[in-house]
């Protein structure tokens, strides 16, 4: 996983758009439908709705983002390496210090899968933790499948 800053990516430079909602899982709804009116494709669509449904419930449940009074920053960047990408790079609030808060639906796993789906759907992905104590995680989506994978 190469961050997108080491591939030439200057994601707050050239940002399509970026969006600050509170903590909450209602605005999970909000950040999916942003990146679908983004995408190049539909297949793009989809896949960039699903990783930053997945993302954003990472940091509603494991950083203070998911605490009263909590945030989540959403930057969606359409200029990056190959001409049609999606860059998706979700800003947490920092690590909580008390067990997360679970909103999951009943009977469904409520960890392990959400960053396993992310690396299946997304070109690339990673996580970055500067040293404010915040974390942000980034995704690049293709345009189209990899026809390696589809």
């Amino acid at each position: 996983m190469t961050a997108p800053a080491a591939h030439g990516l200057h994601c707050g430079c050239h940002t399509s758009r970026a969006l600050t909602l509170p903590g909450v899982p209602e605005s999970v709804r909000e950040f999916r439908q942003v990146a679908r009116q983004l995408a190049a494709t539909p297949y793009q669509a989809e896949a960039a709705a699903l990783c930053v449904s997945e993302l954003v419930t990472n940091a509603l449940l494991h950083s203070r983002s998911g605490k009263p009074g909590g945030s989540v920053t959403v930057i969606f960047d359409t200029r990056t390496v190959l001409p049609g990408e999606l860059c998706i790079w979700v800003h947490d609030d920092g690590p909580r210090v008390t067990a997360p808060a679970r909103f999951g639906l009943p009977g469904v796993a409520e960890s392990g899968y959400g960053l396993r789906i992310v690396a299946q759907v997304a070109a690339d992905q990673g996580r970055i933790c500067p040293a404010d104590d915040t974390a942000t995680s980034w995704c690049i989506v293709a345009a189209e499948p990899d026809s390696e994978v589809a």
